[in-house]
């Protein structure tokens, strides 16, 4: 199919049209934790999420310190895992962070990828800043290729069940 497009077209236009090929992204994730086994190279992705909950309750003097239950305790920052293939040589991202209930952008960064082969599969991990969690919403983490958008990651951000 590809060369039916490109007859008619002289080398340096051949050049560019395949540079203008759409990348193709295979895996957008959030996880906890991110890590690299050394010896097979594969990317082990632990606690991957698509909720986030918050708590309005404020402890009360004479209340009992809480403690922390393992599986809603936040530490640290995550991590976005990026899984993209047909890269042509160095190309720029977008990954940002949107509330979908007024568009409004609160974390954006840009990134290049680089492959030698558009048949690679190119793997990306990103440490991200914590995520806002002070209000009930929809958000979405959009991955774009200039200007347009490859896909998302839709994050529900609620209030921690069984509050006051």
């Amino acid at each position: 199919m590809v060369c039916t497009c490109l007859v008619g077209m002289k080398g340096g236009q051949v050049r560019e049209a395949m540079n203008e090929v759409k990348p193709v992204l295979q895996a957008l994730l959030i996880a906890d934790h991110i890590y690299q086994d050394i010896a097979t190279g594969k990317v082990v992705i632990a606690g991957i999420f698509s909720r986030l909950y918050f708590s309005k309750a404020q402890p009360q003097e004479g209340d009992p310190t809480p403690q922390p239950v393992q599986s809603a305790q936040r530490v640290g920052s995550p991590y976005a895992y990026i899984s993209l293939t047909d890269i042509r040589g160095k190309t720029s991202f977008k990954l940002r962070y949107v509330n979908l209930d007024n568009y409004e952008v609160s974390m954006e960064t840009t990134f290049d990828v680089e492959s030698d082969d558009p048949l690679k599969t190119a793997e990306v991990v990103m440490p991200m800043p914590m995520l806002p969690t002070g209000k009930k919403g929809t958000f979405a983490l959009e991955l774009l290729w200039d200007d347009s958008l490859l896909g998302a990651l839709r994050i529900i951000v609620d209030e921690l069940p069984g509050g006051p």
